[in-house]
């Protein structure tokens, strides 16, 4: 049996170990894919620091979450894909069969995790090493519906990217954002927040105004299409809510998103979901945040302003995306590709941990 290279994680917060493991082999219905690419995003120092409050896989574990490469062989099982097809590889993993699963909600699966990374549930984790290969690795298996297909006009390193813009993109259409509406994102200037202004612009939104607090990144966001994208620093305008129906002629934005990192505060997102107009939504993505999120019950009856969540994307949505994409609909050139070897993971690593803004794409090539 050959061996290939990987990157573990034997101890949170610990440097990741390079070393070897036994190059996979994929089952009836799996696709063996040679790595090209492994994204990182501030979220995975969090994860392998131990700051989270998510399930683990038991450890060492072979790190890595999300990744682009080239199909390498097929299970005997597997229709509609072949060897040489370049794919970008969805990291969740849902059972398929509970209640949530077979209605289509696989973003409800109580037994979900993520390949390579951790779970949000306590459920989820007990499976996190069904596929124990992560993407720091130079091969990984992953189920043949966990594969999709990368036209050539979109590069892996860009596609390494797709978990984060994956979800935004889903939380864009949960929140109904359509051609001339507003959009107000909380953490603009973060992973998510970046992607959520190219994509909305690619929808076709009016207005997108941004709250974040760096100002030389508040800036280059409002450069992504000056006059459509509007920013403001939190440290230094007090009443949000003001601004923000100011900028939309005073009725408020038809949805809010909100994509703050691992320690934000619900305090933030409770006040700016009072600059929604009557009949908006809000969308929450951030697992990091502390606190909770509370909406007077006239307010609900009177306004039926909605706040959902929305955690990752389903197979429907990504290759939307990627189609989109594609067609240069939504427009991801403002990437900044810094590369690593795997030898150099834990650079990569501390380099996300800095929290380079939402422009930086770290990505490791094993």
């Amino acid at each position: 049996m050959a061996n290939i290279n990987v990157a573990r994680l034997v101890t949170l917060g610990k440097p990741l170990e390079v070393g070897t493991a036994e190059k996979p082999v994929p089952g009836p219905k799996d696709v063996l894919v040679k790595v090209a690419a492994c994204g990182f995003v501030p979220n995975t120092f969090n994860v392998a620091g131990g700051y989270t409050p998510f399930s683990m896989p038991e450890l060492p574990a072979v790190f890595g979450l999300d990744v682009a490469g080239t199909i390498e062989a097929v299970g005997e099982l597997v229709v509609g894909l072949k060897a040489g097809d370049r794919v970008y590889v969805d990291p969740w993993h849902t059972c398929e069969t509970c209640h949530q699963c077979r209605r289509g909600r696989t973003d409800l699966c109580q037994n979900a995790y993520f390949r390579g990374y951790m779970s949000p549930t306590v459920a989820g984790g007990q499976w996190l090493g069904q596929y124990p290969l992560g993407g720091l690795s130079q091969y990984v298996v992953a189920p043949h519906n966990k594969a999709a297909r990368l036209p050539e006009s979109i590069d892996f390193l860009t596609a390494s990217r797709f978990g984060y813009i994956g979800t935004s993109f889903a939380a864009l259409l949960k929140g109904d954002l359509r051609p001339g509406r507003t959009l107000l994102i909380n953490g603009v200037t973060g992973t998510l927040g970046v992607a959520a202004v190219a994509i909305a612009l690619g929808m076709g939104a009016t207005k997108v105004l941004g709250v974040g607090r760096n100002r030389e990144l508040l800036e280059r966001v409002r450069q992504m299409a000056p006059g459509r994208v509007e920013t403001v620093s939190s440290e230094e305008v007090s009443d949000l809510v003001s601004w923000a129906r100011e900028e939309t002629g005073g009725l408020g934005v038809d949805m809010m998103y909100d994509c703050l990192g691992v320690g934000g505060d619900a305090h933030g997102t409770n006040t700016l979901i009072r600059a929604v107009k009557a009949g908006g939504r809000a969308v929450l993505v951030a697992g990091g945040v502390v606190g909770d999120v509370a909406q007077p019950y006239m307010d609900v009856l009177m306004n039926d302003v909605r706040a959902a969540g929305s955690v990752w994307f389903n197979a429907a949505e990504i290759d939307q995306m990627i189609d989109m994409i594609a067609a240069g609909v939504i427009d991801l050139s403002y990437l900044e590709h810094r590369t690593y070897p795997l030898s150099e993971v834990n650079d990569a690593l501390q380099i996300v941990g800095a929290r380079p803004g939402g422009f930086v794409n770290v990505v490791v090539e094993p």
